[in-house]
């Protein structure tokens, strides 16, 4: 009993003196104090806090008095010693397997956090909401992982807010599937989420860029940028193509990306919550001004004709990025179904 009750009390004075976060100044804020002070902090002999016990040895008080008081009696201790600041380093590998070790020196001890701001301590927890990049937040979920330290992960993914990314930046995480730590990704996404999106018991490969994009959104992460539509091109059906080719993305800005390993579906969703309008064209033929003509035969399998020969292989997302260059969509079967869409496409391109 009286070790849980000394645990939920080291903060609760500290919190009542220094709860509001303390500003950030851009040179000082950014360099961790000299670690001998940190270390003449942490080692220094004070006299220990005893609680009043009855005959059974439980605390006379309330475990929120003897809260209080703790915070009270360490705060008063260290009145003296010069107040520190450490980086989230030195954070974990303090904590690393005591998640208390700092309670008793939360009055002295701030910790550099993204943007040099300078997070308090409270409870054993870093307090403060500030924002920050989506990698630098990525990067503190993966610290938190490795040093076991909840404190960090809950900081990270609860109560900092990503930057603004532009659409180039959201291309960049699309293309980098293998670069995303699961454990991370799965850290920062709300349970709710990992519910409805996460249906196997990993995450699979091809998807795990389009939940780093869920989970930033969840986050209250927003894009900034002029592209407010997407236009992504698949196939009808998959036969004869190979499974990892490359899905070919048309922006209203008129750009065109190429991208491999795309889970389009979950991409869709995502994109349309973060305020990217997605539309998928589904395609059963390619053509271009060049000659270039892909179409699907009988069976639902691709090929390939050139020179009037049917070759059993195509080119897709090749052909589909020239034939949007050229604007030959007009003369494949699928105009003729989503004419309204490929309109809209013309005049996006025609407008570049």
């Amino acid at each position: 009993m009286r070790s849980i009750m000394t645990r939920v009390k080291r903060g609760v004075c500290i919190g009542l003196l220094v709860l509001a976060p303390l500003p950030a100044f851009a040179s000082d804020a950014c360099t961790e104090t000299n670690p001998d002070k940190f270390f003449e902090l942490i080692n220094a002999a004070v006299q220990a806090y005893i609680p009043a016990l009855d005959r059974n040895g439980v605390p006379l008080l309330s475990e929120n008095d003897l809260f209080v008081q703790k915070s009270q009696h360490y705060f008063a201790e260290y009145r003296d010693y010069v107040p520190v600041s450490i980086t989230m380093e030195r954070f974990a590998a303090v904590t690393e397997n005591n998640q208390t070790a700092l309670e008793n020196f939360e009055s002295k001890i701030t910790v550099i956090g993204p943007n040099c701001s300078l997070i308090n301590l409270y409870r054993s927890r870093l307090v403060g909401a500030f924002e920050a990049s989506f990698d630098e937040i990525m990067e503190l979920i993966a610290l938190g992982i490795r040093t076991n330290n909840e404190s960090i992960i809950e900081f990270a993914s609860s109560q900092l807010t990503p930057k603004s990314l532009d659409f180039s930046e959201v291309i960049t995480i699309l293309e980098n599937d293998l670069a995303l730590n699961e454990d991370v990704i799965v850290r920062m996404m709300p349970d709710y989420l990992r519910a409805q999106f996460i249906r196997t018991e990993k995450v699979p490969l091809n998807s795990m860029s389009e939940m780093a994009l869920l989970a930033f959104s969840a986050m209250g992460g927003i894009i900034d940028s002029e592209v407010r539509e997407v236009y992504i091109f698949i196939p009808n059906k998959q036969g004869g193509l190979p499974i990892d080719q490359e899905t070919i993305l048309l922006t209203s800005e008129a750009d065109i990306y190429g991208i491999s390993g795309f889970d389009y579906q979950t991409a869709a969703a995502v994109l349309s919550r973060i305020g990217i309008r997605p539309s998928v064209v589904s395609l059963s033929e390619v053509k271009t001004e060049r000659g270039g003509h892909c179409e699907m035969d009988m069976a639902g399998k691709w090929m390939q004709v050139v020179e009037g020969k049917k070759l059993r292989m195509c080119p897709f997302p090749e052909l589909v990025r020239q034939m949007l260059k050229d604007k030959a969509f007009y003369e494949i079967v699928d105009y003729k179904f989503q004419s309204v869409v490929f309109d809209a496409i013309s005049q996006i391109l025609e407008e570049s």
